[in-house]
């Protein structure tokens, strides 16, 4: 039993699971696109720009509701954590302490298997499950840009969304592989918990930063929240040095964290 085993062992047995969250999202994307009338949320972005700044830092980034690409971005793009992020949280902080709780880890070490292939397999899996349903997202919304007759007279950069939505991937790995850390040497409560209130303080740092003191507002930079602002992309149309170092600092987050993890594993007393 390898890595790839293990992987596609946990893949196939969650993979019911990932199909209902996909078709979830992608209907989520559907009633976005239903919703959307260019005309209507034009006049709307003039009532939010008399919003408390409070109210504006919440919805983040650039915005211009009267296009696809805005309104898109602030529907769903930027709630992307709360939308998918915490059920990922949830399940990878959940993963690895149920295996050691039900017993089941007691006969898979007892095989011909280091720790650190167990680790990445089951990491594998959530890897796995956010690649599919970011990718089904991204079919969806590229089949309603093709078909939506509201869209027709929108000017949209396919290659844009394309983007914006691995952005979402990588920050929603990102999301997952802290969760997925604090799974290997904690229990399922301890696991969530933290991750869900590490989650809140990333969202608390990285979005309202501006209203801190200004000797400490430096603190921006321990959210990820801070390297995730797809409108960047979307509704700026601007794709420069920041928006590549933002990506490689949530790639290398993960890289980090995900040999964190193999590291305490392997350290950790586990009885078989």
């Amino acid at each position: 039993m390898k890595v790839h085993t293990i992987a596609l062992i946990e893949i196939k047995k969650n993979f019911k699971s990932v199909l209902k969250v996909s078709f979830f999202m992608g209907a989520f994307i559907l009633m976005i696109t239903a919703i959307f009338d260019p005309d209507s949320f034009s006049e709307l972005e003039g009532y939010m720009d008399t919003m408390p700044p409070l109210v504006m830092e919440m919805m983040g980034g650039a915005m211009d509701l009267g296009t696809f690409g805005g309104f898109f971005t602030i529907e769903f793009l930027s709630m992307i954590w709360i939308w998918l992020g915490i059920y990922f949280i949830l399940q990878a902080g959940q993963d690895i302490p149920s295996t050691i709780e039900n017993k089941t880890i007691d006969l898979i070490l007892s095989k011909p298997l280091k720790r650190w292939e167990f680790v990445i397999g089951r990491y594998m899996r959530f890897l796995f499950s956010i690649f599919f349903v970011i990718f089904f997202m991204l079919m969806v919304t590229f089949l309603m840009i093709a078909v939506a007759p509201n869209l027709q007279d929108q000017v949209i950069n396919l290659a844009e969304f394309f983007w914006g939505l691995t952005w979402a991937f990588l920050f929603i790995v990102s999301l997952t592989t802290t969760s997925f850390f604090f799974s290997v040497f904690l229990n399922r409560k301890k696991a969530t918990g933290i991750a869900f209130g590490i989650l809140v303080l990333f969202f608390v740092i990285g979005t309202f930063y501006s209203f801190f003191d200004d000797r400490i507002q430096d603190i921006k930079y321990l959210s990820l929240f801070f390297y995730y602002d797809p409108s960047r992309i979307i509704v700026s149309h601007n794709f420069d040095e920041t928006v590549i170092r933002d990506f490689l600092i949530l790639f290398g987050y993960s890289v980090i964290l995900l040999f964190a993890s193999i590291i305490v594993f392997n350290k950790r007393d586990i009885p078989v």
